[in-house]
């Protein structure tokens, strides 16, 4: 799959509001490995490393799948310091 086939299905953000929404990534250099993008910059995460886009909800971030998986996903320390200084509790859009 093509870069731009999975951009597919991922709606353009059209406000101000949408641009600055956090979302779940995934870094290009392998797999299972998230990080936390605005909206506006989908292709770079808030730590700066490169990523593509997921459909993996913000809600999300840290679970660990139920499912035996050959690997566990990581998630990046660093992009939930930067998009939640004051702790991730509420996991908002800020």
């Amino acid at each position: 799959m093509s870069l731009f086939e999975s951009m597919k299905g991922v709606p353009l953000p059209t406000t101000e509001a949408e641009r600055n929404e956090l979302a779940v990534t995934e870094s290009s250099h392998g797999i299972w490995d998230y990080h936390l993008s605005r909206r506006s910059n989908i292709m770079r995460s808030l730590c700066g490393a490169p990523t593509m886009p997921t459909a993996i909800p913000v809600s999300a971030w840290g679970e660990q799948p139920a499912e035996k998986l050959p690997r566990r996903p990581m998630y990046c320390e660093s992009c939930a310091r930067l998009a939640w200084p004051e702790g991730n509790a509420d996991k908002g859009t800020t």
